[in-house]
């Protein structure tokens, strides 16, 4: 009986629990969750970073809605062209809003452009997006006239395009960007020619035409909330998801930004590794390449996926050397892993995005990839041609008089290896210097060397086992 009695109660409790857990998923399925992504003060590079993981999370957590909070001067016209790419990744556009909280400038106005509604705050404004050129001494300093053409062309397309993808009037914002331009709507004259076009909050909601529309903007709320409850969920449970960045993804933004730089002295440590033998070097090209991957794991842009497969490429790697020198295969397989890796940590693949999406989305990776990596071989092939200097300067300090050939030398004598073996390099033995090879292992410059076999010019060499000694 006390058996039965369990049993009903652990039925019970299950019952319970399941039904409670069934209830949470109705009300989270009922529930519309609006994410909302502040964008404050100037845009530049590693804001790209912040909303692409924003981007990332909205999709992976179910969000109906996506919100971009707006209060900036503007900013990178590289890096607004970057997060409107992000923002134009999220699967449902049609609920995409800009909250112009106090301002919207430049390129915030770009990025107000790329969401399907617009609403302001009292008092807020938003406009002013001609394109100026930054002065490496601070403040901003004219275009010359015949780049200030070219590129007043380039961004006016590309709001336009921009505008009308969204639904908005493209001559408000072509007014924004060129102050040749003016705006008339249905014979008003909004702004005469010769002046950029900057909306307050009303001036934007007012509407012309017929059926009248606004000029810009939906409605004037006072916060998230209230546009939350009046334009997006009305009569439905909502829960506004706020995007707060941490300090570890500051940090992870900084690393980020310097990945090249990471990458690049990965690259460079590994090949001095192999030039010099020893552990201290390869120990920091290990850090640097973590390092890399720690910055996107920090900034929201990889998991721990990407460090793992890198460590498998390496283990590959290093298996051939120390393991089957010669082999070849496994460092092709573990080399292609790598890159792999290294790509998989500046694009992640979203479980719900199709591959044809990431495609697209991984071509600027692979492009700052094969930057990196020129460069990164630019160094080592300048840095190839100091160290092999450097070596038989040394060498010849040891030996003035290198003798050539194999004379002198036989099966059983004692060396020492003056370069890495890997598995070819110098051998030293009675002060005579010669190419050696050996079928072992990795053998580090330094080491003691025996030769195992002589074969006309080719000398075989293995290390020197240590002689153990027994007491009796």
């Amino acid at each position: 009986m006390g058996a039965c009695r369990l049993a009903v109660f652990c039925l019970g409790f299950f019952s319970l629990c399941f039904s409670f857990l069934q209830a949470q998923t109705v009300k989270t399925e009922r529930e519309k969750i609006i994410y909302v992504i502040p964008i404050k003060d100037e845009i530049e590079q590693s804001m790209v970073y912040v909303v692409k993981r924003a981007i990332n999370e909205a999709i992976r957590s179910g969000a109906q809605a996506l919100v971009v909070d707006l209060d900036t001067p503007g900013g990178l016209a590289q890096s607004m062209e970057k997060i409107i790419r992000e923002i134009e990744r999220f699967p449902a556009q049609e609920n995409t809003y800009a909250f112009i909280d106090h301002k919207a400038y430049s390129a915030g106005a770009f990025i107000a452009a790329c969401c399907r509604h617009i609403y302001m705050a009292p008092g807020s404004v938003i406009g002013a997006a001609s394109p100026v050129l930054f002065s490496p001494q601070g403040g901003v300093q004219n275009l010359p006239e015949s780049y200030e053409k070219k590129i007043l062309s380039a961004y006016q397309g590309l709001i336009r395009a921009i505008a009308e993808r969204h639904g908005h009037n493209p001559a408000v914002f072509n007014a924004m960007v060129d102050r040749d331009s003016g705006l008339v709507i249905d014979g008003i004259e909004i702004l005469p020619k010769g002046k950029i076009l900057t909306l307050t909050d009303s001036e934007a909601c007012k509407q012309y035409g017929h059926p009248p529309k606004a000029l810009l903007a939906e409605g004037i709320v006072q916060n998230l909330e209230e546009l939350a409850q009046k334009a997006i969920a009305s009569a439905l449970p909502y829960k506004l998801v706020i995007l707060k960045p941490t300090g570890f993804e500051k940090i992870g933004r900084i690393m980020t930004l310097l990945g090249p730089i990471f990458l690049t002295l990965g690259l460079i440590f590994g090949y001095l590794e192999l030039q010099t033998g020893g552990i201290v070097l390869g120990l920091l090209s290990l850090l640097f390449f973590s390092l890399y991957f720690l910055g996107h794991y920090l900034a929201g842009l990889s998991g721990w996926e990407p460090f793992f497969l890198f460590l498998l490429g390496l283990s590959l790697i290093l298996f051939e050397f120390f393991v089957f020198p010669g082999l070849v295969i496994p460092t092709l397989i573990g080399f292609l892993i790598i890159l792999v890796a290294l790509l998989a940590a500046n694009s992640e693949k979203i479980p719900s995005e199709s591959f044809g999406s990431w495609l697209s989305r991984i071509k600027e990776a692979i492009l700052s990839l094969v930057v990196t990596l020129g460069i990164s071989l630019l160094l080592i092939y300048i840095l190839s041609r100091f160290i092999p200097a450097k070596t038989h300067m040394i060498l010849n300090e040891v030996s003035k008089d290198r003798n050539e050939g194999v004379s002198g030398l036989t099966t059983g004598m004692i060396g020492e290896a003056l370069t890495v073996l890997r598995p070819s390099g110098l051998g030293k033995f009675n002060g005579k210097i010669v190419d050696v090879i050996t079928p072992a292992k990795f053998v580090s410059a330094g080491t003691p060397i025996q030769i195992v076999q002589i074969e006309g010019i080719r000398v075989v060499v293995e290390p020197l086992k240590k002689r153990k000694f027994r007491t009796t």
